[in-house]
């Protein structure tokens, strides 16, 4: 027969499991993306991912790990984050299908891209 205390506890893990925070951790070896988000780190003067597939819809977050500044700039100027320092973060929501480059302006040797799918 279960104990007072071992009743309490199953009933504590069935309450608060469900409880669990929906935030990402981002760290250099995770990449997280859901149905309408996605993380791509600033880190070690390289995009990572290099490359980022989402859907129609999906906001793509930039997240500036680096302690130099770096820009996240569409090679056919649709969108332009600006100088980022290390720890800001920038977002943008891609509407539409399509292959989409980008680079940083004081470091040109870094590239990326989004590819957005239906």
């Amino acid at each position: 027969m279960y104990t007072y205390p071992v009743l309490l506890s199953i009933i504590f893990i069935v309450i608060f499991a469900g409880c669990q925070s929906e935030t990402p951790v981002v760290d250099s070896t995770t990449t997280f993306q859901n149905e309408t988000t996605a993380v791509v780190l600033i880190e070690d003067f390289s995009y990572k991912p290099a490359i980022t597939t989402v859907k129609v819809g999906t906001t793509v977050i930039w997240v500036q790990k680096d302690s130099v500044r770096h820009t996240v700039t569409s090679n056919d100027g649709i969108f332009d984050s600006g100088l980022l320092s290390e720890g800001i973060s920038w977002e943008y929501t891609f509407n539409e299908v399509g292959t989409y480059g980008y680079y940083c302006i004081p470091h040109p040797y870094m590239e990326g891209t989004v590819e957005v799918v239906e």
